[in-house]
């Protein structure tokens, strides 16, 4: 049965958790809300926990909220911490690994959506982090790590995003990117894309067409379809942060025009 596609606004504490092994992982954005282009997820690791899998068909980024450890992509060892997004390519075998005293906790991407059953188990792979790009598949599309603190901010009016990864880095599907929003309220807009939103810190109200339809906090997702216009209200003192991933890829700047 196919699932209407409208916006939806939730909170990760409203959404169940999938206990695993040393952790617990929430689908933010899936296929039960309609998505066609872009599923999203929240992973909580325990301290000295790792989680290896893989799958084929799917892209994956992911954003660091707490907590510090690795990520492992075809044997090289990316260590993370707060701020930094991993971009982990089509078929990659990779591991979470929290090396810190605290929970790790990620939130990421796949695009296109997976179903469970093709996200697989993976067996742990050797450091090879010391070898020769010599000793690598050349013509594979290579696994990034950025930094937002050394991403210069594109301005928007008085609005500011941050791209993490996009197809500049050889992620094909979709695009990753932080965004600062002041205290106010941008005109109603729309993109030519799927999108989740998770919102990293601030208040704010949530609005579809001229209607407001939600509070925003810290821990709030919301999922807008292709076509939807929408708004994100600042009704706080403090910017609000958002952590966003669409699908296709392109500029979180690109709009559709007004409708009539």
């Amino acid at each position: 049965m196919s699932v209407q596609q409208r916006a939806r606004l939730r909170h990760q504490s409203e959404i169940s958790g999938l206990p695993l092994e040393g952790g617990t992982l929430q689908w933010l954005v899936d296929r039960d809300l309609g998505v066609q282009h872009v599923m999203a997820y929240r992973l909580r690791l325990d301290s000295d926990s790792a989680l290896s899998h893989v799958h084929s068909g799917a892209e994956e980024v992911l954003y660091v909220l707490e907590g510090s450890g690795e990520v492992r992509v075809e044997g090289m060892t990316h260590h993370i911490g707060p701020g930094q997004a991993v971009f982990i390519p089509d078929g990659a075998e990779h591991a979470y690994v929290n090396t810190g005293a605290r929970p790790l906790t990620l939130v990421g991407a796949l695009a296109p959506p997976i179903t469970l059953d093709e996200i697989l188990p993976a067996m742990p792979r050797l450091d090879l982090s010391g070898l020769t790009s010599a000793t690598l598949n050349e013509t594979a599309v290579a696994p990034r790590m950025m930094d937002e603190r050394q991403v210069t901010p594109t301005l928007m009016g008085e609005r500011s995003f941050r791209v993490l990864v996009s197809p500049d880095v050889g992620c094909r599907q979709m695009t990753q990117f932080t965004g600062v929003i002041p205290t106010g309220r941008a005109p109603l807009h729309a993109h030519p894309h799927e999108e989740a939103v998770y919102i990293l810190a601030g208040t704010g109200r949530l609005w579809i067409e001229d209607q407001p339809v939600g509070d925003l906090r810290s821990g709030s997702v919301v999922f807008f379809p292709i076509g939807v216009r929408h708004t994100l209200e600042n009704t706080g003192r403090d910017d609000m942060k958002v952590l966003g991933a669409f699908s296709p890829a392109g500029s979180p700047e690109a709009k559709l025009p007004p409708s009539r």
